[in-house]
């Protein structure tokens, strides 16, 4: 049997199974305890009722014996004579020791032969007690149908209690898991929204206390996000001042080649200074979701590039999904220019893999990234080549950015170079909403 993955599968299958487990035990019990009852009583019932009817034969006169063996037999027991008795059988019966009983109560050394004895399934037994020299009084006889049986109104009753507890223990786990579900929801969506609002805090208390905790890591983490937004934006006014000085000065210097230079150095550092605090203020997570088609916004930014270089585009119509379009958008710029820029083309390719994932592939014609830096060019600030020139420029957070907005949507981006050499870099997400 396979063991349930979630919380709540394991709680019903064990606290089911410890239940079927009691209820089958119990059951078991209580139907040996009646057999054994049973057994006992109608035995000392049986040896009774054989002894009363031995001690009426014997006492009356040899010539009126068959008539009264007719008189006292009844169908489920046939009284009749015989001149002898086959041998006393020793064998196992669902009766407690009836030939023990019998003689018991006869009180004298009267033989008595079992012949046979019940069992279950065939409740019959012939006994013979003597009378007399090869005399002997054979009684044959069987158990009202029935008597024995499986008590079916027992086992109905303890199978509808037991149904009765599987739902009542189907519900409470519900109700215990139920939060906690909720609890890990809420720790999955929040990287997406730390907006959301708090939990309800109920349930045991056990489950009350993490749900508490966690409401309060929610509310620090916000309160410090919105601390860290109004220190850039403080930061962001105080660097922008004397930079904006700076370029104003630039237009005084005579020499044209050094304000050139300068008026460049400060549109680098301005450059720098907006990818820097966009990756800081971590702009996907706060943006909402909204449906948008991927096609449509690959289409648009495809165009957008056209004149700086080859790009192509292999797209669906139309893919509808749910998502981040800023975030998204400056994902996909940030690609398809890296491409540009290393690779001198972008082929770009955008489709939807089974149910749950669509994926951005763009490949380019450029000489690849060593195997060993793949990862370390998604580190901000990290560059493979050492150079800052102004053709292939760039802060070094472009790649930092992408995997930003990837985690933010729940995907991630990889890069791979390709067998024919060029790179090719593929941004996973998962899909939410399916094509139309």
């Amino acid at each position: 049997m396979r063991w349930p993955r979630s919380l709540y599968g394991r709680m019903v299958l064990l606290m089911g199974a410890g239940l079927v487990v009691a209820q089958v035990l119990g059951t078991a019990l209580q139907l040996w305890d009646r057999h054994r009852s049973l057994s006992h009583s109608i035995s000392h019932e049986l040896a009774g009722r054989v002894i009363a009817l031995y001690r009426t034969v014997d006492a009356a006169p040899p010539e009126q014996r068959s008539q009264l063996l007719v008189t006292l037999s009844t169908p489920l027991q046939r009284l009749s004579l015989s001149t002898s008795a086959p041998p006393d059988r020793p064998q196992t019966s669902m009766l407690d020791d009836l030939p023990g009983h019998l003689r018991q109560l006869l009180h004298q050394a009267v033989p008595v032969h079992a012949v046979q004895l019940p069992r279950l399934g065939d409740f019959r037994y012939e006994l013979y007690l003597q009378l007399g020299p090869d005399r002997w009084l054979r009684v044959d006889g069987r158990a009202p149908d029935g008597l024995f049986a499986l008590p079916w109104n027992l086992l109905l009753n303890l199978g509808l209690m037991l149904l009765a507890t599987l739902g009542l223990v189907a519900l409470a786990a519900r109700a215990t898991v139920r939060p906690l579900t909720d609890l890990a929801l809420a720790a999955h969506g929040l990287s997406a929204d730390l907006r959301q609002p708090p939990l309800p805090e109920d349930g045991p208390s056990e489950v009350r206390a993490a749900t508490q905790a966690f409401n309060a890591m929610q509310q620090r983490i916000r309160n410090g996000i919105e601390e860290r937004e109004h220190f850039l934006a403080a930061v962001s006014h105080d660097l922008r001042t004397p930079l904006t000085r700076m370029r104003l000065r630039a237009e005084l210097i005579d020499d044209p080649r050094l304000a050139d230079a300068l008026r460049a150095d400060i549109g680098d550092m301005l450059y720098l200074l907006d990818d820097t605090l966009d990756f800081l203020r971590g702009k996907a997570v706060e943006e909402p979701l909204q449906p948008i088609d991927l096609a449509a916004m690959l289409e648009s930014i495809v165009e957008d590039f056209q004149g700086l270089g080859t790009v192509t585009l292999q797209a669906p119509d139309t893919l509808r999904w749910a998502g981040r379009p800023q975030a998204l958008r400056r994902a996909l710029v940030n690609l398809i220019d890296n491409a540009l820029k290393y690779g001198q083309r972008a082929d770009v390719t955008l489709e939807q893999v089974g149910e749950h994932e669509v994926q951005v592939r763009v490949e380019d014609a450029g000489p690849g990234i060593p195997e060993a830096e793949l990862d370390k060019v998604f580190d901000p600030f990290y560059r493979v080549d050492n150079s800052r020139s102004r053709d292939t420029g760039g802060t070094g957070l472009g790649l930092a950015i992408v995997r930003q907005i990837a985690h933010s949507h729940g995907g991630r981006v990889s890069l791979s170079n390709r067998a024919g050499g060029g790179l090719r870099a593929v941004l996973r997400l998962p899909a939410q909403a399916s094509r139309h």
